[in-house]
């Protein structure tokens, strides 16, 4: 949306190193001692050969410093692994704007109900949607307004207090409304400095509703972990007092869930104070954009039948869509070619299959295999597919529907109730309306990526020989 884009400016609070140096002198040094030890150590061409044996040993394609064309790959080839590296990144959120895909109307959305309504924000979504992706990009727009933002994320045992002390240590002194910005020290020191060695959520909204001369924003992500319900009570209150007060901190909240309620529990007197944002799946015209990105970026290109399957396998989940794209475009490579084909995205599914199954305990692993059968796989993979939940929990509707009025669906019922006897998924006690979920969160993804491989193998549908060109 071109109205945030046009007010923000670039803007960061500097911080004095701690010694002398300045950074770009600090940069230049430490590209000399990397210099040296580079002269010192120099890597070789090829990587060395086993002691025992003569077989050569697998080894880094290239350096920690990520400089490309090492161990004998064309620098094209080995500057479009390095740039895919950082575009697909499944394990890793995304934190630069260059690399972030679609989303722009939640975005957007998001920018709105900060500025505009001065309101806190809870961001839910199911796991893997591009929750944490989206509030480092709010995070990186934000700072260019000239926003104070801090970001901490929630553990299991998350303290309010510890939270709190160490997001109050980023706020510096100087921002508070009864200190003289143009006192000497007044730069020293930070909002933490006022805090009692215990606190509350009343005493913290009222240091905060002091804050002026900036906009503060806390993002409290995978707020879903914290257990405690006393700090979420006290998050809630803190969002009660701050919005009495009119204080310019805003508080945005992130995590897995399916509603808002799920995340805040049932607290009327915050309701008003608050605007839940859900995360969509991505629709095809943003996976499409995101593996553009790609090909933009790296100079490499997929194919129409590779993005159409990498579209029906990833569901809408970036975190799917940048694991295929990444696994595929590394075959590619490997084989030196800079384009990405149907084959890869089919080759890919192994490693996939492979690295969720070391993720799941493998009772389980062998208690569904007898079930995976051609005539029931398509009910599973239904079941897998309909399991894509904030929590996991499914309805027999869910898999039904996926199924698109094949007969099969008459029998999902069935095979859930005997899944649960086997102890692969969990059933609610309630007769009328039963409810299913995997005992393991990566046992869907497995069962789905490894059913979709299956078919292709029994279908025999082998991709076309590619056509092997050199890049250079």
């Amino acid at each position: 949306m071109a109205f945030w884009s046009k007010l923000f400016g670039w803007w960061r609070r500097d911080r004095t190193p701690a010694d002398t140096r300045t950074r770009p002198d600090r940069e230049a040094l430490l590209e000399r001692r990397r210099a040296r030890t580079a002269a010192a150590r120099p890597l070789p061409a090829e990587p060395a050969p086993a002691a025992a044996g003569g077989v050569a040993l697998p080894a880094f394609r290239a350096s920690a410093i990520d400089r490309p064309g090492l161990r004998g790959e064309t620098t094209r080839l080995s500057k479009a692994r390095l740039l895919l590296r950082d575009v697909f990144t499944p394990a890793q959120p995304v934190t630069e704007r260059s690399k972030f895909a679609g989303r722009l109307g939640v975005l957007a959305r998001l920018i709105e109900i900060l500025e505009e309504q001065r309101s806190h924000v809870v961001i839910y979504g199911e796991r893997g949607i591009g929750k944490t992706s989206l509030v480092h990009i709010l995070s990186d727009i934000a700072r260019e307004s000239r926003y104070l933002v801090i970001y901490a994320s929630c553990g299991a045992y998350s303290s309010f207090e510890d939270i709190f002390r160490a997001v109050l240590e980023d706020i510096p002194l100087l921002y508070l409304r009864d200190v003289d910005p143009t006192a000497i020290g007044a730069d020293a020191g930070s909002l933490a400095d006022r805090l009692p060695e215990r606190f509350d959520a009343r005493e913290l909204g009222e240091l905060c509703a002091q804050v002026t001369g900036t906009r503060v924003i806390i993002i409290l992500d995978e707020y879903d972990r914290a257990e405690s319900d006393q700090f979420r009570l006290s998050v809630a209150e803190l969002i009660k007092n701050l919005s009495d007060r009119a204080a310019r901190v805003q508080l945005v909240l992130a995590g897995v869930a399916s509603n808002l309620q799920e995340l805040i529990g049932y607290i009327p007197s915050i309701r008003r104070n608050i605007i839940g944002l859900p995360m969509p799946r991505l629709s095809p015209d943003e996976v499409r954009a995101l593996i553009r990105i790609g090909e933009t970026a790296a100079g490499v290109t997929f194919d129409a039948d590779a993005i159409g399957a990498i579209e029906r396998l990833s569901n809408g989940s970036p975190y799917l869509v940048r694991l295929i794209s990444h696994h595929a475009s590394m075959i590619a490579l490997d084989d030196e070619r800079l384009e990405i084909t149907l084959g890869d995205v089919w080759a890919a599914l192994d490693k996939i299959v492979d690295e969720a199954a070391s993720r799941i305990d493998r009772r389980l692993i062998a208690a569904v295999d007898p079930l995976v059968t051609p005539e029931r796989a398509p009910l599973i993979s239904a079941a897998a597919r309909a399991a894509s939940t904030p929590d996991g929990w499914f309805a027999p509707e869910d898999a039904q529907a996926l199924l698109e009025g094949r007969p099969e669906a008459a029998t999902v019922v069935p095979m859930l109730d005997e899944l649960a006897a086997r102890g692969v998924i969990e059933r609610t006690s309630e007769e009328a309306a039963p409810r299913y979920r995997f005992r393991e969160e990566p046992l869907p993804t497995y069962l789905w990526m490894r059913i979709a491989r299956d078919e292709l193998r029994a279908a025999s549908l082998s991709p076309p020989a590619p056509t092997r060109s050199v890049a250079s």
